[in-house]
């Protein structure tokens, strides 16, 4: 509250770009989340898709129906990185739009990774392969977008905290 006023004021300086980047990062989430609801299923079959060649020159089927309800687990995370670009302020938007092309490529190409993955340690019944197959799956689900984020934005330029405090 504001001294005589009655009123709330807005955070200001570091508090409030947080405040703005979270906001901003729900709303997209939640824009882009609906948009995979109804569109997803093309996403997935493409990580899928993608998978095929690999498997193929080891010589072994993509069977579509398995690389579906694999593909369902891991097909989240661009929108969780693109959440992350969106959500940020003061970068230029060329800047921004380079880094979501970058990224959901990378992530599209790490994901079709793992469903080969998969596909070998069930075609050649290996616990070990299975178990470095969800290792994977979960780095690519909960820190690669983060870590794609860090890197092909500036966000140090942005946010107070990761600015060098010796400057």
């Amino acid at each position: 509250m504001s001294g005589d006023t009655g009123t709330i004021e807005a955070p200001r300086g570091p508090a409030r770009e947080i405040l703005l980047f979270f906001l901003r990062f729900l709303a997209v989430s939640i824009a882009l989340y609906a948009v995979y609801a109804v569109a997803g299923k093309f996403y997935t079959r493409l990580i899928a898709l993608l998978a095929g060649p690999l498997l193929s020159v080891f010589g072994y089927e993509l069977v579509m129906e398995m690389a579906n309800k694999i593909t369902e687990d891991i097909s989240l995370n661009p929108i969780v990185f693109l959440s992350l670009v969106a959500a940020v302020g003061k970068i230029p938007w060329r800047a921004k739009l380079r880094a979501a092309v970058v990224g959901v490529a990378v992530l599209t190409a790490l994901n079709s990774l793992t469903v080969f993955l998969v596909f070998v340690s069930s075609y050649r019944d290996s616990e070990a392969l299975w178990t470095g197959s969800e290792f994977l799956s979960l780095t690519i689900n909960f820190f690669a977008p983060i870590l794609l984020w860090l890197v092909l934005l500036p966000v140090r330029s942005v946010f107070p905290f990761f600015r060098d405090k010796s400057a």
